[in-house]
């Protein structure tokens, strides 16, 4: 079975768990739409996790005991239940994207094939590995990670059910239950062991290994709760019960806010602990004796369970409207949330239709009045959306094997550049000091200015040193905001630290909101002392959803500094998209042109007009 839906007729249907799906697709949904103000909400993901290993184990333990189980039968009702939805999302959005977006699915096919073969999540750890392709292979699928880890789990869980039935066996149930329980304990040690500070969580994130723990819990639970006898309850236990149940669900929705993917916490104890509450939240909503399960089924809150049972279509649709909605721009428009959020539930009805057609083979019964709504959903739809697949069936077949940009040549400008580095400030240096002496003492002193930064001013640095005549330039790939204090420390060893400091960081990863970059950044601050002038340059990063935040960060941080200046290069680059490159954030020749005249032109108008600033 799988997470998002019911289970086959033939079992009996356990209550409230639509509930559960509806906290977890919100939760999701919310963090793909607005990560800044939910950067918690990932954590649904381990929800769902729990109810698919506890459904499929409960159902097939149930099964095995009526002497119903097939190994066919169970691979076929998967096939059915994942298959037709997700070609249908897949091959309608790649046929949309192939007309309003080509670049963005100009080589979609080796991630089409990590979909729907099952490794989407390896192929994605793959793909971030390299920090450039990282940059270029943003993509509208880039949700379905999660789409591998569940179809993975989906093809060993007959052998882990076959060895759980054999120990049942032979040395009885807690046998099987312990070694299931041992496999999900040494699981969930591996993303403790293979944290490290700083690290790039993808690996970690994505990793069968690291996330498989939440479905063996649930598995361990399902196999549990088909054979465990459940005995009157005291009243003090019930009491418990029904005050443990609202605490939990409140605290699941205080972690959608609070529990940062960033943070290390997370990953050292965080997601354990709660895919662990999410197990306890599961019994106590499946036990029949509190009636909470069947309270969250009755007419009045029967709503709570609706979204649940859609959230498959939901969780498959979302990302590729959301990405649409940012890539063209569409977040501009008032109350865009709402119209992403209609555009989503649309589809998945839609989808869920068309997806019932085809597994069950046959229209649905159509009378009266609805005949004229079928018609208009028909035309307004299912037409146009068949010929969207074929659309997107044929970007496939003529798909390129790797994404064309011209990332290869950013790589050979930012290695030339940090290669030059050196030699160019000790050059710079000496000719500051001639530079300074020559000036005119009315004109504003660029002389000797310090650079700090990342990728983006390392590719720039030619046009830099053009504007800024013995400008010491300390930029290097992937600088964290963190990197910053070590280069001024450097720089002021070596006697090269000037009055005036630009500091590009940001683009990397996140400040504001994270305890620890912000402690970095405010020392970077203290560092330089108010005597120094510092121009930071916001960024401009549309596809990191970070991007808002930092430079809402930084703003503040200028209202609080005098002696900070915002260069504000994400208000002019916003309006010359045709100033960057494939990746969408490093900026091109003219570009780099443009960048380097901002800094210059904020600085002289600035340092001209101190009392202005």
């Amino acid at each position: 079975m799988s997470l998002f839906g019911r289970e086959a007729a033939g079992r009996r249907h356990i209550d409230g768990l639509d509930a559960l799906r509806t906290l977890a697709i919100v939760g999701v949904t919310l963090f793909h739409m607005f990560p800044e103000r939910l950067p918690g909400g990932y954590l649904g993901v381990s929800l769902f996790f729990v109810l698919t290993g506890f459904l499929l184990a409960y159902t097939s333990k149930r099964s095995w005991l009526e002497h119903r189980f097939r190994v066919k039968t169970y691979y076929w009702k998967r096939i059915k239940r994942i298959y037709p939805s997700l070609f249908i999302v897949l091959l309608t959005t790649i046929g949309v994207f192939s007309f309003v977006l080509p670049k963005a699915v100009a080589a979609i096919r080796p991630e089409f094939l990590s979909i729907v073969l099952g490794y989407n999540n390896w192929w994605q750890i793959a793909q971030n590995a390299d920090y450039f392709t990282r940059l270029t292979n943003a993509s509208p699928f880039t949700h379905l990670w999660f789409m591998g880890i569940e179809m993975q789990y989906y093809l060993v869980w007959p052998l882990l059910f076959a060895l759980y039935a054999f120990l049942d066996i032979l040395a009885g149930r807690r046998a099987g239950l312990a070694v299931l329980a041992l496999l999900a304990l040494g699981s969930a040690a591996v993303m403790p062991m293979m944290y490290e500070p700083d690290m790039d969580v993808t690996r970690l994130y994505y990793g069968t290994d690291t996330r498989v723990y939440a479905l063996l819990f649930g598995a361990v639970l399902g196999l549990w709760w088909v054979d465990h006898p459940r005995a009157r309850l005291g009243k003090y236990r019930m009491l418990l019960g029904y005050l443990a149940w609202p605490v939990l669900v409140g605290a699941s929705i205080a972690a959608y806010f609070l529990f940062d993917g960033q943070s290390a916490y997370v990953y050292e104890w965080g997601m354990l602990a709660m895919t662990a509450l999410f197990c306890v939240l599961l019994l106590l909503t499946a036990d029949d004796r509190f009636f909470v399960g069947a309270a969250l089924e009755s007419p009045g809150l029967r709503w709570l369970g609706w979204l649940g049972k859609r959230s498959f279509g939901i969780y498959l649709w979302q990302y590729p409207v959301i990405y649409l909605f940012a890539k063209l721009g569409w977040t501009q428009l008032p109350y865009y949330a709402a119209l992403e959020i209609a555009a989503i539930l649309v589809l998945t009805i839609w989808s869920d239709a068309l997806a019932h057609v085809i597994t069950s083979r046959r229209l649905p019964a159509i009378r009266g009045r609805h005949i004229v709504t079928a018609c208009i959903f028909l035309t307004a739809f299912t037409l146009p959306g068949l010929a969207l697949m074929g659309f997107g069936g044929h970007a496939i077949a003529v798909s390129a094997d790797q994404k064309v940009s011209d990332t290869g040549e950013l790589q050979e400008r930012l290695a030339a550049n940090a290669a030059e580095q050196q030699a160019a400030n000790d050059q710079a240096a000496a000719e500051a000091a001639e530079q300074k002496a020559a000036e005119d003492e009315a004109a504003v002193d660029l002389s000797g200015v310090a650079c700090i930064g990342d990728s983006v001013m390392l590719g720039s640095s030619g046009e830099l040193r053009k504007v800024l005549p013995g400008c010491i330039i300390d930029a290097e790939v992937s600088r964290y905001v963190g990197g910053g204090l070590d280069a001024a420390k450097e720089m002021a060893a070596q006697g090269r630290l000037g009055k005036n400091v630009v500091i590009a960081l940001g683009t990397n990863g996140p400040i504001a909101g994270y305890e620890k970059y912000e402690v970095q950044t405010r020392a970077l601050l203290e560092y330089l002392g108010p005597d120094r002038h510092i121009f930071w340059v916001n960024v401009y990063c549309p596809e990191l959803s970070w991007q808002q935040t930092n430079n809402d960060y930084l703003v503040s941080m200028a209202k609080d500094h005098p002696n900070v200046t915002i260069v504000d290069w994400y208000g002019l680059v916003s309006k010359h998209p045709e100033w960057l490159g494939g990746d969408g954030i490093h900026p091109n020749d003219e570009g780099t042109a443009a960048y380097a005249k901002l800094i210059h032109d904020t600085m002289a108008e600035t340092l001209a007009h101190p009392a202005a600033d």
